[in-house]
C-alpha cells in the first residue's frame, strides 16, 4: 500500500510542477491571465493538498484581481495555508490586508490550531483572540508562548492589549513598558506599527529618520507629549489608545480593503471627479483641488490610503486620534451647518469636536464606489476642508480636565551656565510641569510641586504641558513656549514679581507669595523683586543704571476717552559693584489705591543709554 502511495505522488509530481509552470505563465500576461492562473493554479492545489505553494499563488491572484472577489480568493487560500504552514512565506502579514470579521478569526483561529506546539501560531492565536473580545484566552496562549520561547515586543504588545481590554491596567502597562524597554532592538517595527495612526507628520519624518537602535527616546518624547495627566505615575493616553483601537476595529472596520479607491490615487480621482467642481472651490490652496477628500493618504506609502494600511475607514481614522465626537448627525455633513448639505442618513455622518484651539467639523460619505463601500473624507464647506486637515495631524485625550486653573510664568538666568530657570505659579493642590524640546535635542525636563514648580532648561522653543488638581478635580494646559535667553554682556531683564509683603523677599519667597490670579489685597504693601543682566561696568567695576516703575490703571474706553488718573511711576538711579543686580522694593499701599494696573519695568543703562523693559503684568488691587 505505502508503495502504490509513493508510486502515486510520484506521478504526480510532473503534472504539479507543469500546472504551476503553466499557471506562472498565465499569470504573467496581461489581465486576461489571471483566471486561466487561478485555474492551473487550483488543479496542482487538488493533485497536492499538503503543498502550500499552489495556495499561496492562488492567493497572489486573488491580491492581484483585488475587489471582493479577489479578497474571497486570497483570504481562502491564506486560511487553507495556515493550516499547513503558519510559517509560510509572508501569509500571515497578507492576511491583515483583507476583510475580516469575528467569523473569519475564528476560521483562522481554528486552522492555527492544528499547531499547538508552534510558538509563531500561538501568539497568532492570541492576536486573533483580541480581535475577538477574548483577553483572557489571549493572556492564556501568550503564556504558553512566554514558556516555550518567550516573548518579543509584538508579544509584549498584544499582552499589553489583553491586560487593557480586560480591564486589568496595572498589567497592561507593565507589558507594554516592557515592549518600550526593547524598542532598540525591535526588528519588526510592531511598535510604530501601533501608534503611526495618531503621529503627526513631523513625528512621522523623525521616526523614519531615527535609526533603529536609537529609538526608545523617539518613543519616550511621543508618549510624553500625549500624557494626560501628568500627575499620575501612569500615561492613562497608553490605556485609551489600545481601548480605541478595539473599538474602531469593532465598529469602523474596512468592509473593502481590496477596493481599487484603497489601492489606485487614479481611481479615487475618477470616483471623486463628480465633485470636483466643488472641490475646488473648498480647496484650502489652489495646489489642492480636492481638499481633504483624499487626506487619509497622510501617512500611506505609496499609492494605498491610510485606511488600507490601518484597517479602518475615514471615521476610524478621526477616531483613533480623537475619540469618540462630542456631536454626530447622520445625513448631515456639518454638524454645524445641518440645513447645508444633506445625504442619505446610512450614507453621510458629520462629526463635531469642541478642542482648546476651536471646533473640528469632520463630513464622511460612504464612497469606495458609487452608492456603496467605506466611509471617506469629503468636506462640504472650507471649514470642514481645514479641520480635516488639522484633525488628521492632531491627536487628544478624552480624559476629563474642566478645571480653569489661573497659572503665571517668570523667567530667570540659571545659576548653571547656559540654562534658564523658568518657573509655574498656580492654584491648586499640586502641579506637574514639562517641558518638551520642539527640535528633539534634549530629554524631557519635569517637576513638581505644590503651587510653585521651577524647571532649568537650554534656552529655546518648548511644548509646555502643566497639568494641575486642585480636590480632585483637574485642569490641563498644553501650548509651545519660547524660554529667553539670558545674555552675559547685552542688557536684559528677569521677569519682574510682585508679592504682598511689607519686608524685601529673595527670588524664591517672592514668587511663593505672588498671587496666582494676581489679585492683591488692598492695604498691604507690595514687595516687588526682579533680576538685571549684561549692565556695564565702567573702569572700577562699578555699574550705573536708572529705574522706572509704571503702574498704569487699566480703564475703561469712557474713562479714557474723558480722561482721568495717569499712571503712577517710580523712578530711581543706582549703583552696583557687578555686571548684574538685583533690584528690590516695597511699595507702600497709600501709593496705589484700589483698582486694576498694568506694570512694567524699564531699565536704563546709563554707560551705554541701552533701555530694556520687562514683559508686562496686568495686576488688581481691591
Amino acid at each position: 500500500m505505502i508503495a502504490l502511495v509513493l508510486a502515486a505522488l510520484t506521478l504526480q509530481s510532473p503534472r504539479v510542477d507543469s500546472l504551476m509552470a503553466a499557471g506562472r505563465e498565465h499569470f504573467a500576461q496581461r489581465v486576461i491571465g489571471r483566471y486561466a492562473a487561478l485555474h492551473d493554479f487550483r488543479a496542482a492545489a487538488r493533485l497536492a493538498p499538503d503543498d502550500p505553494e499552489p495556495l499561496y499563488w492562488q492567493m497572489t491572484v486573488g491580491f492581484y484581481l483585488g475587489s471582493d472577489e479577489g479578497d474571497a480568493i486570497a483570504r481562502e487560500a491564506i486560511l487553507r495555508i495556515l493550516k499547513l504552514d503558519p510559517d509560510y512565506s509572508d501569509v500571515w502579514s497578507r492576511f491583515h490586508e483583507l476583510f475580516q470579521n469575528p467569523g473569519i478569526w475564528r476560521r483562522a483561529d481554528r486552522a492555527l490550531a492544528a499547531h499547538p506546539d508552534n510558538a509563531d501560531a500561538l501568539e497568532r492565536r492570541a492576536e486573533l483572540a483580541i480581535a475577538l473580545e477574548e483577553p483572557q484566552r489571549a493572556d492564556s496562549l501568550l503564556d504558553q508562548v512566554l514558556r516555550r520561547r518567550g516573548l518579543g515586543v509584538p508579544g509584549y504588545l498584544l499582552r499589553a492589549e489583553a491586560s487593557f481590554l480586560a480591564g486589568h491596567d496595572g498589567a497592561g502597562y507593565r507589558w507594554y513598558a516592557a515592549a518600550l524597554a526593547r524598542a532598540d532592538v525591535d526588528s519588526t517595527g510592531a511598535l510604530w506599527d501601533r501608534v503611526w495612526m495618531i503621529a503627526t507628520p513631523a513625528e512621522a519624518a523623525e521616526q523614519a529618520a531615527t535609526p533603529p537602535g536609537d529609538r526608545s527616546p523617539f518613543y519616550e518624547r511621543f508618549w510624553y507629549r500625549r500624557d494626560p495627566n501628568l500627575l499620575t505615575l501612569a500615561n492613562e493616553r497608553v490605556a485609551e489608545q489600545f481601548r480605541r483601537v478595539a473599538y474602531a476595529r469593532r465598529h469602523f472596520r474596512l468592509l473593502h480593503p481590496q477596493n481599487l479607491y484603497h489601492r489606485s490615487a487614479i481611481y479615487r480621482t475618477l470616483v471623486l471627479s463628480y465633485e470636483r467642481g466643488f472641490a475646488e472651490k473648498i480647496a484650502l490652496h489652489p495646489a489642492e483641488p480636492y481638499a481633504g477628500a483624499d487626506n487619509d493618504r497622510a501617512f500611506a506609502p505609496g499609492e494605498g490610503t491610510a485606511s488600507a494600511l490601518a484597517g479602518v475607514d475615514a471615521r476610524g481614522l478621526i477616531y483613533l486620534r480623537h475619540g469618540r465626537p462630542d456631536d454626530m448627525i447622520r445625513g448631515v455633513f456639518d454638524p454645524m451647518n445641518p440645513f447645508e448639505r444633506r445625504g442619505n442618513q446610512l450614507d453621510v455622518e458629520g462629526w463635531l469636536y469642541k478642542t482648546p484651539d476651536g471646533t473640528l467639523t469632520i463630513g464622511f460619505k460612504r464612497g469606495t464606489s458609487p452608492g456603496a463601500g467605506d466611509f471617506v473624507f469629503m468636506p462640504s464647506n472650507r471649514r470642514q476642508a481645514a479641520s480635516t486637515h488639522v484633525a488628521l495631524r492632531t491627536d487628544r485625550s478624552t480624559l476629563p480636565a474642566p478645571l480653569n486653573p489661573q497659572i503665571w510664568t517668570a523667567f530667570f538666568r540659571s545659576a548653571d551656565p547656559g540654562l534658564s530657570d523658568v518657573y509655574y505659579r498656580t492654584s491648586g493642590d499640586s502641579t506637574a510641569a514639562v517641558l518638551w524640546d520642539t527640535a528633539g535635542r534634549t530629554n524631557p525636563v519635569r517637576g513638581s510641586g505644590v503651587g510653585l514648580v521651577q524647571l532649568s532648561v537650554p534656552p529655546g522653543t518648548y511644548d509646555l504641558g502643566l497639568d494641575v488638581d486642585s480636590a480632585g478635580v483637574l485642569g490641563r494646559l498644553r501650548r509651545q513656549i519660547v524660554v529667553p535667553r539670558f545674555s552675559v554682556v547685552d542688557l536684559g531683564l528677569s521677569s519682574l514679581v510682585l508679592a504682598p509683603s511689607p519686608a524685601l523677599l529673595d527670588r524664591e519667597v517672592a514668587l511663593r507669595r505672588m498671587p496666582p490670579d494676581l489679585v492683591y489685597p488692598a492695604g498691604t504693601p507690595l514687595a516687588s523683586y526682579v533680576e538685571i543682566y549684561g549692565l556695564t561696568a565702567d573702569r572700577g567695576g562699578r555699574s550705573r543704571y536708572r529705574l522706572s516703575y509704571s503702574f498704569a490703571p487699566l480703564r475703561s474706553f469712557p474713562a479714557r476717552l474723558f480722561g482721568g488718573v495717569g499712571p503712577v511711576v517710580f523712578e530711581f538711579d543706582r549703583v552696583t559693584e557687578s555686571n548684574n543686580a538685583i533690584e528690590k522694593l516695597i511699595i507702600e499701599p497709600d501709593r496705589l489705591p484700589a483698582g486694576r494696573y498694568r506694570v512694567t519695568l524699564a531699565v536704563t543703562d546709563l554707560a551705554r543709554n541701552v533701555k530694556s523693559e520687562s514683559v508686562a503684568l496686568e495686576i488688581e488691587i481691591r
